[in-house]
């Protein structure tokens, strides 16, 4: 049994704000890749609402286990992108968390 954990962040920043999460997420991503082995998927999703046009960031990550993702947690890189997104008043809900499973189809042809 995989103690793998897959994750679904969704972040909703405010009007004219989502190049500016885009842009710290970025960073604390270039710090992932570089120093948190254990967190296999990093992705950064950017969607937009055709009919309101309001904007959420969905972020994709895969950790080894779970103590892989309270290892990113608690890192001083992501606290630090937490404390930004405070300071800059960046958003105006509070982050979605969304644990998912593969229940089917296939994760990719490329």
């Amino acid at each position: 049994m995989s103690s793998q954990i897959d994750l679904l962040a969704i972040i909703s920043p405010k009007p004219g704000k989502a190049d500016r999460v885009v842009e710290l997420l970025q960073e604390v991503s270039e710090y992932v890749k570089n120093n948190e082995p254990d967190t296999l998927k990093y992705e950064i999703i950017r969607e937009v609402n055709k009919k309101s046009g309001a904007e959420q960031v969905i972020m994709i990550e895969t950790y080894k286990s779970k103590a892989a993702m309270g290892a990113h947690a608690s890192s001083k890189d992501f606290k630090a992108f937490q404390k930004k997104m405070a300071q800059e008043d960046l958003v105006g809900a509070p982050m979605q968390l969304k644990f998912v499973k593969s229940v089917g189809g296939f994760p990719s042809r490329l």
